[in-house]
């Protein structure tokens, strides 16, 4: 395996791996991908029917807080920084998460889909992302109330990956949303994880937001990971809650990037010297009035 064209030999590789987004195995220790859920096909009885939210469907696309996450910390995690990188109080932050989660709906109150975007300001420009609630609603959720609260704000790019799989195929990603600016492991939360929501129909195509995790599944928490190529090594073993939809000629260009090279230490290799700023990331929200889950295009 190389990384940036660089050899490296089989230690440095795994330490590489488990610090930037491989926590499974290279040598095909891949965790399957969780089954879907068959939803039960009932026929409508009448029209008012119709417009009306499937308990089932509800009860997975509106969990509470405390169903959808866990404060247990994960063994080898650091205790998480009293104030992020921008100064603001990570006490406060997650306060207010807890506090708007059950008022992000995706559905309106006659059943129609709720389309959340958002728009990331960058020093290199704004990259437009339609999440995907339909693939992982804590996950969106999670994402949007992070937002909302102000939480990516002042926030960078912090590392771009570029790892050589095999002799045809690279995993070229950036990564962005350490409370610290450093993406060093053992960080990457605000007191909370969440549980996985792995989904077998969601693929790791380019320009796929996916929420980065340690060696446990369910160490998610605030770090996000854009794919610049296919890279379905990721495929069942990393949530996928989005997809960039314009912008992803900023994504490049944040990956394009100078970065550090470091041999000894795989905490510094990869991050940017300069580490692209987040200014501002705006949530949007549209309902589909076709029912489709898809953005209405009238």
């Amino acid at each position: 395996m190389t990384i940036g064209g660089t050899p490296r030999n089989g230690v440095r590789t795994c330490l590489v791996c488990a610090t930037l987004l491989l926590a499974v195995s290279l040598a095909g220790c891949k965790r399957q991908p969780a089954e879907p859920e068959e939803a039960e096909q009932k026929p409508a009885a009448n029209q008012d029917d119709a417009h009306r939210t499937d308990p089932k469907v509800e009860a997975r696309l509106h969990q509470r807080f405390a169903e959808a996450a866990h404060q247990d910390p994960p063994p080898d995690w650091q205790r998480f920084p009293d104030k992020t990188m921008a100064g603001k109080s990570v006490g406060k932050l997650y306060e207010d998460v807890v506090r708007i989660w059950d008022s992000i709906r995706f559905l309106t109150s006659d059943g129609k889909p709720i389309v959340y975007t958002a728009s990331l300001e960058t020093d290199q420009g704004t990259i437009e992302i339609t999440l995907q609630s339909d693939l992982a609603p804590n996950h969106v959720r999670n994402f949007v109330a992070l937002a909302q609260v102000g939480y990516y704000d002042g926030l960078v790019f912090e590392r771009a990956i570029h790892e050589q799989l095999n002799d045809d195929n690279f995993l070229d990603l950036i990564e962005a949303g350490c409370p610290l600016g450093t993406g060093k492991v053992g960080y990457g939360s605000i007191g909370y994880w969440l549980k996985p929501e792995f989904n077998a129909q969601a693929l790791h195509e380019e320009g796929t937001v996916g929420a980065f995790h340690g060696i446990e599944a369910d160490t998610a928490a605030c770090k996000f990971y854009i794919t610049l190529c296919k890279a379905p090594i990721l495929d069942g073993n990393y949530t996928v809650f989005g997809k960039v939809t314009q912008g992803l000629d900023t994504a490049r260009k944040i990956f394009q990037q100078p970065v550090r090279r470091d041999d000894d230490d795989p905490e510094l290799d990869s991050r940017f010297l300069k580490p692209v700023i987040i200014h501002r990331v705006m949530i949007h929200t549209k309902v589909d009035k076709s029912g489709s889950g898809g953005e209405n295009k009238d």
